[in-house]
């Protein structure tokens, strides 16, 4: 089982070991340089790259930072060109809904005929359709996506918090045509605002048709005694809004109010799902009474303005700001974030309207962020462990379909998270027993260049004696300062390997890769 490891970051940087002089005063006193470079990158990045390493020795972190705030700034054409290849995540939902439709139908009709008896002489029941699934076809393009974006982009902050918020924002790709609808949800609502404002951000994701397909709001009315159609208040979009959106689960809201919410948002809906899926709001499905949500009077008579005047109550809230705060707190920091820190984040919340930015700056700013105690004290999600591996060794990939499918090993199938809570951001979350063998297999393949289209050149960390094969791979992996536990049991397999320099290296590497302290970040 992991352990909290005795590792100090001390990474091949001409830099000296005071603090650097654009950091706060207050943080000058808990870790060296070095120790600042590797810590930032590895809460603002998916991983440190030996540039990175460099830039901010050369720029200093103010500006590293200030470069990741404003990802207009970095070009990302290589990038764009890798993702070019996944034509089907440019087509129109719209497109890949109908084909999803046309296949779930064939696949019933085909379903009859395989029940039905054969028809005279034999001939069997027909031709089968046997296309491969759209469905899936769009979820692996996703995930191979998002780890090429992890792995290659300039913009990393922006990716972290795209990924941040959408497991905070979380839609589950195997619903009905769900995956149809994943490329712009991520794109347009969650990417879009990732480092907007979270008013604006929330109420992006309650306008999309991936949310309200998934939580069911689509098909929310008010009842009406006479209708053609008999459908009900559904309560489960205006539940998660509170709980998992807003709130929090302690943000004293009641069932009362979840109904309330739930009202109020009647008549959002999808129009043309199967064909040209989009937002609109029908008022014959709208319940138009008056309603009462956290002691706010909504007047009978409105419209669709329930469903905004409710995110607003929400975004205003000193409970959303509260809790959106612990959340990035704890994506930053530790589990269990610095009390103090959550209330100062939670600060800025209610003084910027929920500007995302100034709460980012208020923890990369704050002595709790840049304490020993916040130093390698999350573990690595999978995806984390992936695209930062290949960004440590920087790794040339071809083909991200076997990234992607050790990232779904090590318990990560990504965008499958069937629960609105998403992915949790937390150890136990991660450390299981074969979760962690999975880690260990992916590290000594990818060292040893068993990963089928991933290039990984080890040359420069090649040496003749195993301690400096140990001494190289440490340093490029940002581990020098490793256990005694660890560094014993790695140069005991060392002298045990055939002692040709690149053999040595990729030994070094792939058991690096799986030991305790390179689980964390």
């Amino acid at each position: 089982m992991i352990g909290r490891a005795a590792l100090l970051f001390a990474p091949l940087v001409a830099c000296s070991h005071a603090a650097p002089r654009d950091l706060p005063q207050d943080v000058a006193p808990e870790l060296s340089a070095p120790e600042v470079a590797e810590h930032l990158l590895s809460r603002v990045t998916f991983g440190a790259r030996p540039e990175d390493r460099r830039r901010i020795a050369r720029e200093g972190v103010a500006a590293f930072l200030d470069e990741q705030f404003d990802p207009g700034r970095l070009d990302d054409g290589a990038l764009d060109q890798q993702l070019g290849r996944f034509d089907i995540l440019q087509k129109a939902p719209g497109a890949l809904a109908e084909r999803m439709t046309e296949q779930r139908q064939a696949r019933k009709r085909n379903a009859a005929l395989e029940q039905a008896p054969p028809p005279p002489g034999g001939a069997g029941a027909g031709p089968k359709m046997r296309e491969p699934g759209v469905k899936r076809e769009v979820i692996v393009a996703l995930a191979q996506a998002k780890v090429l974006r992890a792995a290659y982009s300039r913009r990393q902050l922006l990716e972290v918090m795209t990924d941040f918020w959408f497991n905070h924002f979380n839609v589950f790709a195997g619903k009905a045509e769900e995956a149809a609808l994943l490329p712009a949800y991520e794109q347009e609502a969650i990417r879009a605002h990732a480092l907007g404002t979270f008013p604006e951000l929330l109420e992006a994701t309650a306008r999309s048709p991936a949310m309200l397909l998934y939580l069911d709001n689509w098909r929310s009315a008010a009842p009406r005694p006479f209708a053609r159609k008999r459908r009900g208040l559904n309560e489960n979009y205006a539940r998660e809004l509170l709980e998992l959106h807003t709130l929090g689960v302690d943000g004293g809201y009641t069932e009362k109010d979840i109904v309330e919410v739930a009202r109020c948002f009647t008549g959002w809906t999808i129009a043309e799902p199967r064909t040209n899926p989009h937002f609109v709001f029908r008022p014959a499905m709208h319940d138009f009474g008056p309603k009462l949500v956290l002691g706010h009077a909504l007047p009978a008579g409105r419209g669709e303005e329930d469903g905004e005047e409710v995110l607003r109550i929400l975004a205003r809230h000193p409970a959303t700001a509260r809790f959106i705060a612990l959340e990035l707190a704890r994506r930053f920091v530790s589990d269990q974030p610095p009390p103090e820190l959550v209330d100062r984040v939670a600060e800025t919340y209610r003084r910027t309207g929920g500007d995302i930015r100034p709460m980012l700056r208020t923890i990369f700013e704050s002595p709790e962020f840049w304490s020993r105690d916040a130093l390698r004290a999350k573990v690595r999600s999978p995806l984390e462990m992936v695209a930062g591996s290949v960004r440590a060794l920087e790794a040339k990939v071809d083909d991200p379909l076997p990234l992607a499918r050790a990232v779904a090993r090590m318990g990560e199938p990504l965008y499958l998270a069937q629960a609105p809570t998403g992915y949790p951001d937390g150890a136990q979350t991660w450390l299981s027993s074969g979760a962690l063998l999975s880690r260990i297999d992916f590290g000594l393949r990818l060292a040893n260049g068993q990963l089928p289209g991933t290039e990984v050149d080890l040359s420069p960390l090649a040496d003749a004696s195993p301690e400096g094969a140990l001494q190289k791979a440490a340093a490029r992996l940002g581990a020098v300062e490793l256990s005694e536990k660890t560094r014993g049991y790695v140069l005991d397999e060392l002298k045990r390997s055939p002692q040709r320099p690149e053999l040595l290296a990729a030994r070094a590497v792939g058991l690096l890769l799986g030991a305790p302290e390179l689980q964390r970040r």
